[in-house]
């Protein structure tokens, strides 16, 4: 009798460490497949910018209305991307993905065949949505699927490096499709992409029992909305309209005011988008400030360089992305470089250091495409600005989640994540209005320069006085 449970005993260890082994494999198939709809999102943020000539001169396109074109994806992933966290955390992750994913993918297609600039921004939003939907679902699904802290560290490691190959090959991609195929082609390879993701997703990726339930926060969601919205359309809208214009004038107004009801309705919510509590500790506001200014920064300098080389230069679709791949490809290294460092110096000067270097890099690269010096000279200093870039984020993340609970960490990423896309937006719509009202090329340029530099210092700024204190951690109203 105990030989026969002793044999039991054997076949059911052995059983355990083939499902062990299977488990594995499927966790890593996992962790792939969700990284590929991440890489889809990202890579749609990046793309776009080289095909804005081609659009403008197919749609008879605006400034405002390119801006548009690249704002509402950011727009309504910033509005949204709190709410597809916690629908993530109610319905499931996997359901919630796969639900993004298809959204992202249909409005894919309908970015690709649209005639009109009107109809191509109505599918950006839905881009966004979808966009906003599966990538907190995503991370959701690699913390879930790996138990280990070790193998979940490294998968997270690997989730975010492939965003910052995403959005290294966004501009040569985009190049090479609008060279080839035309701008709609920018959108519509997400088809087979999206549709072969979503199918061995639904096939490979567990299901996972949803977390704790929490009820949705529907008045701050709409508020939230509308403050993001009216923002935008004043910051993009007024050099056409005017500043003194009752139209951009009420859209402040309406974003203020919502603003305001957004924090009121907050205060009082049993499960608020985000504890305003929060905003009492400097460290995690500075924080959280930083992260949306580099990107007014940085994708205001994007928008604007993208318009440049082909105003200014003459270069088509192709040759604007190849000659703007030492910025994206500089992404990844100041990812690798920050890595390495960020354990041996302080976290603030690791920051303020990077920020300073793509300061002193931004007017030094405008002025040598100005006076068209040599193209080894320009690729050298935009590289210099993209890796300074880069290399901020990894501290700036860090500092944002040690001032949080680790239970509370993924809504903490999903407020730094909309503040980040919210200075993207921005940054493009003053880029915009800079080549709306400057009379040549390179006024606009150097415009969008001195922007660039003054919130990159200003975010140095506070990170070497705010983001070096200790902090203290915080709590989750429920555990207050």
């Amino acid at each position: 009798m105990m030989e026969c449970n002793t044999l039991k005993s054997n076949q059911a260890d052995a059983s355990g460490i083939e499902n062990e082994v299977i488990s594995l494999e499927r966790r890593r198939l996992a962790l792939w497949l969700v990284a590929g709809g991440m890489f889809m999102a990202v890579l749609d943020a990046t793309i776009v910018n080289v095909a804005l000539p081609a659009m403008r001169a197919d749609l008879n396109a605006t400034v405002s209305g390119l801006a548009w074109i690249v704002d509402a994806y950011t727009l309504s992933m910033a509005a949204l991307i709190l709410a597809g966290g916690i629908l993530a955390d109610r319905g499931g992750a996997k359901r919630v993905y796969l639900l993004g994913l298809a959204l992202f993918a249909a409005a894919s297609a309908i970015c690709g065949g649209a005639s009109i600039v009107a109809w191509l921004v109505a599918a950006r939003f839905a881009q966004g949505a979808g966009a906003a939907l599966f990538l907190p679902a995503s991370l959701s699904i690699v913390r879930g699927v790996f138990n280990d802290p070790e193998q979940r560290a490294k998968a997270i490691a690997t989730w975010a490096g492939i965003a910052s190959v995403a959005a290294a090959i966004g501009p040569v991609a985009g190049g090479v499709l609008v060279g080839s195929f035309g701008w709609r082609s920018v959108f519509l390879v997400n088809l087979p992409t999206g549709m072969l993701v979503f199918a061995l997703t639904a096939w490979i990726v567990p299901d996972r029992s949803a977390q704790r339930a929490r009820r949705f926060d529907w008045a701050g969601q709409f508020l939230s909305i509308v403050t993001l919205g009216a923002l935008c359309f004043a910051a993009i809208e007024y050099p056409t309209w005017g500043i003194g214009s009752p139209v951009v004038w009420l859209a402040s107004i309406i974003a203020a005011s919502a603003a305001i009801g957004w924090s009121l309705i907050e205060s009082r919510v049993p499960d608020p988008m985000v504890p305003l509590m929060w905003f009492r500790n400097p460290v995690f506001v500075a924080a959280n400030l930083v992260g949306c200014l580099v990107y007014v920064g940085y994708f205001g300098m994007l928008f604007v360089l993208s318009l440049y080389l082909h105003g200014a230069y003459g270069l088509d679709a192709r040759q604007t992305g190849f000659a703007m791949l030492p910025v994206a490809a500089s992404l990844s290294a100041g990812n690798v470089i920050a890595g390495r460092v960020q354990g041996r110096m302080p976290k603030h000067c690791l920051m303020a250091g990077s920020l300073i270097l793509s300061a002193l890099s931004a007017p030094l690269a405008a002025e040598m495409l100005v006076v068209h010096a040599s193209w080894l000279g320009i690729i050298a200093t935009l590289a210099v600005f993209g890796m300074g870039t880069s290399a901020s984020v990894p501290p700036m993340i860090a500092v944002v989640l040690e001032q949080v609970p680790e239970t509370a960490s993924g809504v903490a990423s999903g407020l730094l994540n909309a503040l980040r896309q919210l200075g993207s937006l921005l940054g493009v719509a003053a880029a915009s209005a800079a080549v709306a009202l400057t009379a040549n090329w390179s006024n606009a340029l150097c415009s969008v320069t001195v922007l660039a530099v003054a919130v990159y210092v200003l975010a140095a700024a506070l990170g070497i006085v705010f983001l070096g204190r200790r902090g203290v951690k915080l709590k989750t109203r429920s555990e207050a």
